[in-house]
């Protein structure tokens, strides 16, 4: 099996447990998936394509954080 089946299964397997399943609607998910990636963009928003590629360890520390 590879990597990303048996991360798939353990996240299954989390989310079962808590039942959390009943949440797990197309419409929630896309919701969710979009507020994560608005926390990103709004760490991204203002920087240049260069500043973008080559983060300071600030900028880094506030994404890895999001």
């Amino acid at each position: 099996m590879s990597d990303i089946a048996e991360l798939r299964d353990e996240l299954r397997c989390f989310a079962e447990a808590r039942d959390w399943d009943q949440f797990h609607s197309p419409k929630n998910l896309a919701m969710a998936v979009a507020g994560e990636v608005g926390e990103l963009v709004s760490e991204l928003q203002w920087l240049s394509e260069e500043q973008s590629v080559e983060l300071n360890e600030e900028k880094l520390a506030a994404i890895n954080e999001t």
